[in-house]
């Protein structure tokens, strides 16, 4: 007979009747399973998953009433540099195996000021007279009270004694706790290897190599010295506000990744990652994303593209992110990642990913198609348009309710304090968001969720636990420079559920990869045992599995991350089962209790999106001005005094069509409103069938609420009526590849490609076009050019900001012409050099960047004029005298193209290329001798460059040279081995020696 060994829990709620033993016939039952895999048993028809069920849940903030009651601190209130506003994050974890969850706090400090008690604190759960479960501060106790800039952390059992050790990373070097296991933590991060210098935000312990030790993924950010900031002492700007400055413009760090050796010591294994890329992380979480039974890695970074690293096994880890489609969002963007995780919403057995992203854009859902790839399906199963004001940090896929459908939170904050002073803008202090996940599709809930979900702080770490064991997931959130928040979940249990705790043997002892399989009502839900997730936090690793109103489960099936398969049919249920790796007893708690709050009336709440803020006008204001108006608040994040005065002008003019687009405009890309958007689109096509920009905003629209035919006819109609605009072909072949026709999706790129030959979005579209149908000869070719385009890009995008934060900065309309000229857009580098010169006609960058445009287009002698200006200006700019000497030189003036090289080597004498062409002049004014020194000269300096040694060839050759002719033309040819003139000049030159001789 196969027995349950039994455990007792203390619990908010109550405590319970004696403990039983059990026998297999009772349901409680394991089977070692290391070769073959279980088929599940017939599911029994469904008692929950045929329609979408709702219990009352209610969550209340208790923290402070159960003893969290600290300033969780973060600089100052004005937030003046970037360092200040990341605040830090939270775990929770056992750190004395009770069995009852504690919490470790990081903590950052301030600039200046009183720092005294601004250290990380360590609260362990203790039993209060009443049976509650409290919290009691033992930091210094413990060893844990370090002040500094703390971030993030992770936990884990990394030496497998059986206690959970804790790694806290920080603006500075990073600490690892070893748990002695009597209460006190012994900080060895230097001795065990792990101590990093740089800016660390998220981490998260995982098995790489599937070794049973637990290896260290660490997330750096950015590359920042508080004595010395990136950009000096300046501030910039936010929609027009006085802010901080970062992360753009500001030098990315690299992350971590550290093989655990045993011992207490880890091995720097970064380089496994590839060539080194530094990127502004913020989230990480492990996950067998492509099910082959080892954990990929997921990164998060802040405004670059996000990263997919497959473990390939041996630590050959490869980023995947762009092929496999969730590097960038669906419009080919990078977006600011913050805080990620991955489950599996939709029930489908594989691991989706969640990403939140920063305010007036949405954060991210990818499916997981189970192929490998992934598809943005972020609107269709709707987790957009409502959260664009949002500024979303902490996130997790957890089953509040417990119906079997993993639910969403989102942990919101702005960075910018300066915002309040809009007071019908974009809010600093932000409401959390919680979406119900009813059968795949999201419905934001929290205004009826309790009043925990009202409040408004600037929000950044989240964790999920039980913190008092009763079966439904409680949330902990950090708040800047506030106290934390613990939304007890008051509800959630009422629906019937599985916990389960596993211990590896075999495997690491926290079971950390261990992916679980639940077959129970018609459903199979899938989980895997992951602590670090969110942003900068760490959660409960037990499995909370929602069974809805189901009364039993008909099998349980365990991958163990060394590989062996374990099965559990008929567990017991509404109480936490302890399975260890490969043993054939259980130990299983007391029955937890339905408990069903009272019914409350959620508090009644203004949206502000429901105020209609009042607008004024000059008297002799039209629809037009209005308009103007609404567009200078919509810079400013003021959305909603925007819609107000679009709604003056069409009071004015009911027919004044831009009013409808920027109107919905308005109420898409600011209010996330879709419904009214779309109702006030339509309206504007009505009255005017053909404008163009109003049915591609429409089409938009259209995709965004996932209805793909009306999607595809507007885009459509909007390209042919502009045909030559590449965003509309681009959209249109967005709509396509949503609707599968990838026929018309390829067209439609291509088309975009050929208008905009410089912009990288298409390309990557047809990468994955081409992945999709497994020609992945062209899929990489494609994604090459993508890669290729997108750096300039992203720096046009940097400078467009710029120019459009600081109009009247020279330099930046410079830059953003000269990358434009990099991109082929001449016209656009001609008109941004030309604004600079008006803003400073003594900017000689400027004229010698207006010369390049003009030479370009063969406009010499305007170019020649640019180039002199360039040079009188800025008698040291040698490059505008070499440019200067080749207009000189195409106009046959060689004498004065000889004399603007000289010029140009007189200030830099090393220029390889300016020595040749300068030869090049010397030769056209027969001054064959000074030629032959100039190219010997270039030659000496850059010996891999074959124009020089083919025009000294041609020189030797003019000379009857012909045997060092041939000699620098052989040379050519061992540098570019088919390069014609130089086959063709020794065929010459050997024929002229044969007839010497």
């Amino acid at each position: 007979m196969i027995h349950c060994i039994a455990f007792n829990r203390c619990r908010r709620i109550c405590a319970y009747g004696t403990v039983f033993l059990l026998s297999l016939s009772s349901g409680c039952a394991t089977e070692p399973e290391p070769i073959a895999r279980t088929e599940p048993p017939a599911p029994r028809p469904a008692s929950h998953a045929a329609k979408v069920e709702t219990t009352a849940v209610y969550f209340e903030d208790v923290g402070q009433t159960l003893g969290l009651d600290f300033e969780n601190v973060s600089g100052g209130p004005e937030q003046g540099y970037i360092l200040e506003t990341i605040s830090a994050g939270v775990a929770f974890f056992d750190s004395d195996g009770d069995g009852y969850l504690d919490i470790f706090f990081a903590n950052g400090t301030r600039l200046e000021g009183d720092t005294v008690g601004n250290h990380s604190r360590l609260y362990r759960s203790t039993e209060a007279a009443t049976g509650e479960r409290v919290f009691t501060e033992v930091s210094q106790q413990a060893g844990v009270d370090y002040s500094g800039w703390g971030m993030g952390c992770a936990v884990g059992d990394y030496d497998n004694d059986g206690d959970v050790d804790l790694y806290a990373t920080y603006w500075g070097p990073n600490r690892l706790y070893r748990n002695e296991g009597d209460g006190r933590f012994n900080q060895i991060a230097e001795a065990a290897g792990v101590d990093d210098e740089g800016w660390g935000t998220s981490a998260a312990f995982g098995d790489l190599d599937q070794d049973g030790l637990l290896d260290l993924y660490v997330v750096n950010y950015l590359a920042f010295d508080l004595e010395n900031p990136p950009v000096g002492w300046k501030k910039c700007l936010y929609k027009g506000l006085e802010s901080f400055c970062g992360p753009q413009g500001m030098t990315a760090e690299s992350d971590r990744m550290y093989r655990n050796l045993g011992g207490d010591r880890f091995e720097d294994r970064t380089q496994a990652l590839g060539p080194d890329r530094p990127l502004p992380g913020l989230g990480v979480v492990f996950g067998d994303y492509d099910n082959d039974g080892d954990a990929d890695i997921y990164v998060a970074n802040d405004s670059e593209v996000n990263v997919l690293y497959r473990n390939d096994g041996n630590w050959n880890l490869v980023d995947t992110a762009i092929p496999l489609g969730v590097g960038f969002s669906e419009g080919g963007r990078a977006q600011a990642g913050m805080g990620v995780h991955g489950g599996d919403y939709d029930n489908d057995g594989d691991l989706d990913l969640y990403v939140t992203n920063f305010s007036d854009d949405v954060n991210t859902l990818y499916r997981n198609r189970g192929n490998g790839a992934f598809v943005d399906a972020t609107y269709e199963v709707g987790l957009g348009g409502a959260v664009l004001p949002y500024l979303g940090w902490s996130t997790g896929f957890f089953d509040y309710d417990n119906d079997g459908w993993q639910d969403v939170f989102v942990v919101n904050g702005h960075v910018y304090p300066q915002l309040s002073q809009y007071a019908t803008g974009l809010r600093y202090a932000q409401r959390n968001l919680l979406y119900q996940n009813r059968q795949g599709r999201f419905v934001e809930v929290g205004e009826q969720a309790g009043p925990g979900w009202q409040l408004e702080q600037v929000s950044r770490g989240g964790a999920v636990g039980d913190y008092d064991n009763d079966g439904d997931p409680d949330l902990l959130v950090t708040n800047l420079n506030g106290r934390p928040t613990l939304l007890r979940n008051d509800g959630g249990n009422a629906h019937n559920w599985l916990g389960l705790k596993l211990v590896g043997v075999q495997s690491n002892k926290d079971a950390i990869g261990a992916r679980v399989r639940v077959w129970a009502g018609g459903l199979v839900q899938t989980k895997e045992v992951q602590r670090g997730y969110g942003f900068q936090s760490q959660h409960d690793e037990r499995l909370l599995f929602g069974l809805g109103r189901t009364t039993s489960v008909d099998q349980v099936e365990i991958r163990w991350p060394s590989g062996l398969k374990q099965v559990i049919r008929n567990p017991l249920l509404r109480r936490y089962l302890i399975v260890r790796e490969g043993s054939d007893q259980i130990a299983a708690g007391n029955e937890v209790p339905a408990v069903v709050p009272t019914a409350r009336a959620s508090a009644s709440q203004v949206r502000a999106s429901d105020v209609t803020p009042q607008v004024t006008g000059a008297p002799d204001w039209g629809p037009a001005d209005y308009r103007r108006a609404s567009e200078a608040l919509f810079k400013q994040g003021r959305y909603l005094e925007a819609r107000a005065m679009l709604q003056k002008a069409l009071e004015l003019d009911p027919e004044y069509i831009p009013a409808y687009v920027n109107l919905g405009l308005v109420l898409f890309s600011g209010l996330g409103e879709f419904a009214a958007a779309r109702k006030v689109l339509e309206q504007a096509v009505q009255i005017k069938p053909t404008r163009a920009d109003a049915l591609h905003l429409l089409g938009k629209v259209y995709l965004q609420q996932s209805r793909l035919p009306e999607a595809i006819e507007a885009l459509g109609q909007a390209a042919r009526l502009k045909s030559q605009a590449w965003e509309y072909a681009h959209w249109l072949g967005l709509a396509y590849l949503r609707a599968d026709s990838l026929v018309a999706a390829a067209a439609a790129f291509r088309k975009a490609v050929r208008l905009a030959p410089w912009n990288p979005k298409p390309h990557l579209h047809l990468a994955q076009l081409y992945a999709s149908k497994g020609q992945h000869g062209q899929a990489a070719k494609e994604q090459a050019l993508f890669e290729r385009l997108s750096l300039v890009q992203n720096r046009v995008e940097l400078y467009e900001k710029k120019v459009a934060d600081y109009p009247e900065n020279v330099r930046a309309h410079y830059l953003l012409g000269l990358t434009y000229v990099e991109q082929g857009r001449f016209a656009l580098g001609l008109q941004f050099f030309e604004r600079a010169i008006a803003l400073d006609p003594s900017y000689a960058p400027a004229f010698h960047g207006k010369g390049r445009v003009l030479y370009q287009r063969n406009q010499i002698v305007p170019a020649i004029r640019a180039y002199e200006r360039a040079c009188q200006l800025d008698p040291q700019l040698y490059d505008a005298f070499n440019d200067l000497g080749q207009a000189y030189h195409q106009s046959g003036r060689y004498d004065r193209a000889v004399a603007a090289y000289r010029r140009a080597l007189e200030i830099k004498p090393e220029l390889a290329l300016v020595h040749s062409n300068l030869g090049m002049a010397y030769a056209m004014q027969g001054n064959l001798n000074a030629a032959t020194a100039s190219f010997e000269r270039s030659i000496e300096l850059d010996p891999k460059v074959p124009d020089a040694r083919d025009a000294l060839a041609q020189v030797y050759a003019a000379q009857k040279n012909w045997s060092q002719a041939i000699a620098q033309w052989e040379a050519v040819l061992r540098l570019v081995p088919d390069h014609l003139g130089a086959a063709q000049g020794i065929h010459r030159a050997r024929q002229r020696l044969a007839g010497q001789r």
